[in-house]
Order: structure tokens, then C-alpha cells, then sequence
């Protein structure tokens, strides 16, 4: 029966007849040289069949991670060689005959650095199970061992989403972690280097801050966030599902995103969000956002998302609730955690949230229910025209859960809010941890908590393409949903233009990545891929002195561009940009009062459980 749930005390003591053998003498060349053993019964007489993902489970791409795959040779227990023959791209057949244990040895080149791929180097290692270790078909739900063996005078630090099979002392070799099933080692990364890292306890949970980056950074502050973010979030459920959780923080250039697992999750970032107060939040706001997937997606889960099927793109269309209700809440828990004012979060929510969407014309073409079942093809394969054609469910999804929180609230004089719909699924999940959701229990909880009204209300928002009312949704709380044209900020600094043309600096090239539909830019005839030549005569060539410009020159103004090499000039008119501002009224009725206070009201805990 399908499980995710590990506690380090179920691994302690055992013993495996699936053992990846993990060494890293040629960390430097980033290769990891692994050693899979597979004992085996009289039933595998007639041969084994190994399989590699394909995919990484919270990120919808094929990846085909057998490309990083090398020098593969199978053997059994006296050293003979075993033939065998792929049975696809990712899947061999190997002919075991007599064999009482079967080990397949391989190399493994690890050199992307996200946080859904492994990443090796002389300094330190970040091993991504999924990435690398074959599973053996029909014996899944064994117990496995992974066995690490390097250098730890090197690298004395270490730090797992596994469980240690043994205590792990200073200086023996090898470390032994082992998971309860596949699923559980798919899911569970490690970091093996010279990090920083702090514990803490909260809800009689053991919790740990890796901290990774090239230059020395505050982990004790970051490690008071990660308390508050736990405290906040785990309040709205009454405690924690692990026994021990892991903050993976890695800090460095062009560092970005977030991934989610059961025990832990991977967040990367800027140096700068460890050092600007200003930045820091919307480092929080990730943190709070992989966080919230302990219940949303790894529990509270799609059905078609656990048990899993490795091999192949699979479709829901329910990211909605697992990407766009987690994408509401980031921002949400980060207010009642404290990071922001009220102010701030109003602000948050009408920039990056309902004005962002409404520079996506892909609303009105595609419904977010399409957008979840198509993600493998359109968000995580996007085109440069894909703002034009969908709306990310991430994005969208987002909108649809505050505008249902406001819903339920509004429908309930303030009783019920989204919140309790997300307790309802959580129970659910408790009575029944081995099978996912489908949306039709969904639609059931929000109208239990609420109404029929909002129930169909919510479904026709998933299904429908047609403009969000955002201003009725807020007249009940008291907020206005403003509008306007952008107005310069003093003498020094005129109003913003609006071209609706995405652009990037690339050699001394200024060059157009994505163009809005029905846009000035659109209009003039301005396509992705065109270089941006001059503006108005004057020549630029980083987005940078284009925006300074533009907010300069007197329009309509000549752009002049080139495409396939031959350069050509329009003409483009550029409104100022628009402004988008939740507002409170000074002056709200009670019941507005009431709402709005219920909507954002927070309980900040002085001390963690």
C-alpha cells in the first residue's frame, strides 16, 4: 500500500536486500560511481527488470535522467557478468539465471544546480535519489539502504531527508540511510559538504536549517524565520506530520525556486535575500510556500500523484489545488507570520498576484483546469508566446483560492474561511494517507464549509475564461480594487511606459523574449526574437536604458528593430503602465469591518509547541 510516511526510528536496526553503494572519489569531475545490489530469490530466475525515472515528483518534465547515466555493467555475487538488454530508454532487462545477488555498477554525472537536480563538485554534494537510483520492478515497497562512502575530513557535514540505519560517529565509513519503500528514497534528498546547519524542536518534532552558500551568511536569522514559519503554519492544522523536517537553503548567483518533499524541501536564492531585508521577503515567502506543501500536494494530494508512475508524463487537472491554493498561502502565511503589515501584503496581492495575471491575455484563452492538465507541455515547456495562449495555474490557481476565501468568508458572516476547507481535506487524508483526492471531494468540502452558491461559483472560476469581477469579490471586506494610469513619482522620476514587450540583454543585444497580444508592442508588429535597435533615434542596448527612455522620449515614438538581420521601423504609441492598489475604505460599514478584520487576522506565537 502506497505510503510516504517515515519515521528515523521504523529505519534504525534494519536490513535491506536493495543497497546503492554511493562513492565520491571523483566528485570533482562531478561523477558519483554507484553500485546497486539487488539480492535475489528463486523468482527472479527468469531475470530483473531496473528502471530510472524519468521525472522528478513536484516537477511536471520529462527529464529522462538516464542521459547522465555511464560506463553501466551488471555482475552477480562471484563477479561474472550478466548480459542484459534495454527494454526502452530508462528500463533494461537483466538476465539474472542463478544468481543470489545481482549488482549493476554505473556512473552518474551531476552537474545541474536546481533544486530538482543533482549537483556534485569538489566542495560538496547534493544527492537527488530520483535523479540517479534505479528502482527494481514489482519491489518497490522494499526497504532500501543507501551506503555513502567519502572523504570526511573533507566534507564533515551532512544532512538527509533519509534516516540513518546506524548511528552516524565521527569518521566511520560507510554512512548508512535507508527509506521505507522507494517512493520514501525518490523523495529524499541529501547534502553532504561543509554547510552550516541549526536544529530545533517545534510541535515534538526535530527540525534542521542547511544552510549552503559560498560566502558566510546569518543562519541563526534564518533559522527564527523557519521557527515562525513552522509555528504559523502548523497551527492552522494542530501540529506536525514527521518527526523531522528539513530547511534545505542554498544561496548563491542565479540561484531560483522552490521543491517540496514529505520531509524536507529545497529552496534556492540569491546571496542578496540573506543580506537585504527588502529581498529577504520574498525568500520567506518561498520558504513558506515548499512548507505548506507538507500538507498541500505531498499529502493532500492529486490521486494521479502518488502512487507514482515514473516512467511517463502524468496528467491532473487539479494543480490548481496543489500549485494555486499553495500559491495563495505563500504570500498569506508570510503576512500572519509577521514578515509583512497588512499594507504590505494588500500591496503584494494586487501587484504580484491580480496584476500579474491581468498581464497574462492566456486567461482569456485557456481555464485553469486545462492549464493543471497540460503543465507538462505548456508551463514546464512554455513558448515565448505562452503568456498569449495559458494562464499559469500557479498564477491563476492563486487568484481562484483568494477569491474563494473571500467567498466562503463572505457567505458565512466570517465563520468559515478556506482555511477550514483545508482542515477537512487534511482529515480526510488522515482516514485514508494511501490514496490521493479527486476533485469532486474538493468541491464537496468547500460546500460543506460553505454553501451549494459558492461551490458552483468556485467550478465555474476553474472551468471559465471569462474576466475575474476582483472588485465585487472585495466590496464585502471593504476594499477597493483600483485601477489607474501610473503617475510620475516626482520631477526626477516620470510616469512608466507600457509596451507590453518582454525584453533581455544578451552580448550588447537587445532582444525581444515575449510580446503580449493586443499590446503597443503587438500592434506595431514587434515579434519575439526581433533586436531592438533604437528608440526614438536613440540607441540602446540593455533593457535597462530602454526602460529609461521610454519613460523620457514623447510618444508616439519610433522603434527601430531587426529581424533576420534586416532592420526596419515602426511607430508605437505607449500608455503609461497601470497601477494596481487593494485599498481600505476609511470608512467601512460593520460587517465590512468584521470581514476584513476576520480575513486578516493573525495570531502571532510568542513561543513554538
Amino acid at each position: 500500500m502506497y505510503s510516504i510516511e517515515q519515521r528515523d526510528d521504523q529505519i534504525r536496526g534494519t536490513q535491506a536486500a536493495i543497497r546503492y553503494h554511493c562513492y565520491f572519489d571523483d566528485a570533482a569531475r562531478h561523477l558519483i560511481r554507484i553500485r546497486m545490489e539487488v539480492d535475489l530469490d528463486a523468482s527472479a530466475h527468469e531475470g530483473v527488470v531496473l528502471t530510472l525515472p524519468v521525472w522528478a515528483p513536484g516537477s511536471y518534465k520529462v527529464r529522462d535522467f538516464i542521459t547522465h547515466v555511464g560506463n553501466l555493467r551488471a555482475y552477480n555475487e562471484r563477479q561474472q557478468p550478466l548480459s542484459y538488454a534495454w527494454q526502452g530508454k530508462s528500463s533494461l532487462r537483466i538476465e539474472t539465471g542463478s544468481a543470489r545477488m545481482l549488482a549493476v555498477e554505473y556512473v552518474f554525472y551531476a552537474n545541474e544546480r536546481t533544486v530538482r537536480t543533482m549537483h556534485i563538485t569538489r566542495w560538496r554534494a547534493f544527492l537527488f535519489p530520483v535523479n540517479c537510483f534505479f528502482y527494481v520492478e514489482g519491489r518497490t515497497s522494499e526497504v532500501h539502504h543507501v551506503l555513502l562512502y567519502y572523504d570526511r575530513s573533507l566534507w564533515p557535514t551532512l544532512t538527509t531527508a533519509l534516516s540513518p540505519v546506524e548511528p552516524i560517529e565521527h569518521g566511520s565509513m560507510p554512512v548508512v540511510l535507508g527509506a521505507l519503500n522507494y517512493d520514501i528514497l525518490a523523495d529524499s534528498p541529501t547534502e553532504i559538504g561543509t554547510h552550516q546547519v541549526r536544529t530545533f524542536q517545534a510541535y515534538g518534532a526535530c527540525h534542521e536549517v542547511a544552510l549552503v552558500s559560498p560566502v558566510p551568511l546569518d543562519i541563526e536569522w534564518l533559522t527564527e524565520q523557519c521557527k515562525t514559519i513552522v509555528a504559523t503554519e502548523a497551527a492552522m492544522f494542530g501540529g506536525v506530520p514527521y518527526d523531522r523536517y528539513v530547511f534545505f537553503v542554498y544561496a548563491g548567483s542565479n540561484l531560483t525556486g522552490g521543491l517540496e518533499h514529505a520531509r524536507c524541501s529545497v529552496n534556492m536564492c540569491d546571496v542578496r535575500a540573506l543580506t537585504s531585508p527588502t529581498k529577504a521577503k520574498s525568500l520567506l515567502a518561498l520558504l513558506c510556500h515548499e512548507y505548506f506543501h507538507v500538507w498541500n500536494v505531498k499529502r493532500i494530494r492529486p490521486r494521479e500523484y502518488g502512487p507514482f508512475d515514473y516512467t511517463r508524463e502524468v496528467h491532473s487537472p487539479m494543480l490548481w489545488l496543489a500549485e494555486g491554493f499553495t500559491s495563495y498561502y505563500d504570500d498569506l502565511f508570510a503576512y500572519r507570520a509577521g514578515f509583512y503589515t497588512a499594507e504590505e501584503y494588500l500591496q503584494i496581492l494586487a501587484r504580484d498576484h491580480l496584476g500579474k495575471l491581468l498581464h497574462v491575455p492566456g486567461r482569456r484563452a485557456m481555464s485553469v483546469r486545462e492549464s493543471s492538465y497540460l503543465a507538462w507541455v505548456k508551463l514546464y515547456a512554455q513558448s515565448p508566446d505562452g503568456v498569449n495562449r495559458f494562464p499559469s495555474y500557479y498564477l491563476k490557481g492563486g487568484v481562484l483560492a483568494m477569491l474563494l476565501d473571500l467567498a466562503i468568508l463572505h457567505a458565512t458572516d466570517g465563520a468559515r474561511r478556506l482555511d477550514d476547507v483545508m482542515r477537512m481535506l487534511w482529515n480526510n487524508y488522515q482516514q485514508r494517507p494511501h490514496q490521493g483526492v479527486e476533485e469532486e471531494e474538493v468541491f464537496e468540502a468547500i460546500e460543506n464549509v460553505s454553501s451549494r452558491v459558492v461551490r458552483e461559483q468556485f467550478e465555474r472560476w476553474l472551468d471559465g475564461t471569462e474576466e475575474l469581477d476582483i472588485a465585487r469579490s472585495f466590496e464585502p471586506f471593504g476594499i477597493e480594487w483600483i485601477v489607474r494610469d501610473a503617475a510620475a513619482q516626482s520631477p526626477l522620476e516620470p510616469a512608466s511606459r507600457w509596451l507590453g514587450m518582454q525584453l533581455r540583454s544578451d552580448g550588447g543585444r537587445l532582444v525581444v523574449t515575449s510580446v503580449e497580444e493586443g499590446s503597443p508592442a503587438w500592434q506595431a508588429g514587434i515579434a519575439v526574437d526581433d533586436e531592438i535597435i533604437a528608440l526614438a533615434d536613440r540607441r540602446v542596448t540593455t533593457s535597462e536604458e530602454f526602460e529609461l527612455l521610454s519613460s523620457r522620449v514623447q510618444w508616439p515614438a519610433a522603434v527601430t528593430a531587426a529581424c533576420d538581420g534586416i532592420l526596419y521601423t515602426v511607430s508605437v504609441d505607449a500608455p503609461n503602465a497601470k497601477e494596481f492598489e487593494l485599498r481600505a475604505v476609511a470608512v467601512p460599514s460593520e460587517r465590512q469591518r468584521m470581514l476584513r478584520e476576520r480575513w486578516l487576522e493573525r495570531t502571532l506565537l510568542v513561543s513554538i509547541p
